[in-house]
């Protein structure tokens, strides 16, 4: 494939309002990971991006964890849909309609986020009208060709095709698509096919986004993974239907961070404790992060005890 290289993006502010932008997230992944997505996609972006999220197949401990960040103000819009109903395949006929302003941002939770990617993003595209959309993942076949230094500088790279797990364009160029064309063409993107038709050209922009990790969360018989409010618990462990959960998931409390004297945590998990010996459930273990400096914060609430 050819690759040529556009002109540099310095870092800096960019023309354009960003509370007219707006990312629309598509996430698949249950908790922790999808917890861990959505927080690297706030805290690298700006606070005043519009946020919508179109979740596929999640269970519904997982919806009630996205349902509680759309009432709490952290979502602005929230779209489900089973698991197989999808429209194009990297869901231009649902982004555009759930959020407005002048660029639209796709992204999905298997990646991580650099501090800036959007401002750097639209900087590059307000700094070259020529670009009809910024990928910022590589595309497979992409080779940086041999003796060719890493970029130390970030640039767009013009190229013939894109991945679009996750892109930024004008958002007035995606409408126009959506209006003309819906749907895909097999074996091609009819996008890019657009764009390419007028006379836009397409480019990623590099350095800004890494695959994100697996997230692995506490294991074993002392730990039982639970996002709200407990169900009824029949048999040997009677003891699950007196349980009493103090904190749901998403909550913000009042507790001191022991790293930077913030007054307030939020509840990332709420984990049941077991009697080891005779799985019996005897309380909850917290997982509390500082929304100031990041810091995580551990909280054990034994209600029961193993008897003699």
């Amino acid at each position: 494939m050819t690759a040529e290289r556009g002109p540099s993006v310095e870092q800096g502010s960019t023309g354009a309002s960003l509370a007219n932008v707006g990312i629309v997230a598509f996430v698949a992944r249950p908790l922790p990971e999808l917890r861990t997505a959505l927080r690297s996609i706030r805290e690298a972006s700006p606070p005043d991006a519009q946020l919508a999220v179109v979740a596929t197949g999640l269970g519904d401990q997982d919806a009630t964890y996205l349902l509680r960040q759309y009432l709490r103000g952290r979502i602005q819009a929230l779209d489900f849909e089973r698991a197989g109903a999808h429209g194009s395949h990297c869901g231009l006929d649902r982004a555009y309609q759930l959020v407005r302003g002048d660029y639209l941002a796709r992204v999905d939770d298997t990646l991580e986020f650099q501090p800036g990617w959007l401002e750097r993003a639209i900087a590059a595209l307000e700094a070259d009208p020529t670009l009809g959309c910024l990928s910022l993942v590589p595309p497979a076949d992409y080779h940086r060709g041999r003796g060719r230094p890493r970029t130390v500088h970030v640039e767009p790279i013009v190229v013939d095709h894109l991945d679009l797990r996750c892109f930024v364009a004008p958002r007035g160029l995606v409408e126009r698509h959506e209006c003309e064309l819906m749907g895909e063409q097999p074996g091609g993107c009819r996008f890019q096919d657009y764009l390419r038709g007028e006379g836009r050209r397409l480019a990623f922009l590099p350095g800004l986004v890494t695959p994100l990790g697996i997230v692995e969360g506490p294991t074993g018989l002392d730990s039982c993974s639970v996002e709200a409010e407990l169900p009824p618990h029949e048999g040997a462990s009677d003891g699950m239907q007196r349980l009493e959960q103090e904190y749901d998931l998403g909550d913000d409390i009042l507790l001191t961070c022991l790293s930077c004297g913030a007054s307030e945590l939020e509840v990332l998990a709420a984990r049941i404790r077991f009697c080891e010996r005779h799985q019996v459930a005897t309380g909850f273990w917290y997982e509390l992060r500082c929304p100031e400096c990041g810091e995580l914060h551990y909280k054990d609430d034994y209600q029961f005890r193993c008897p003699d």
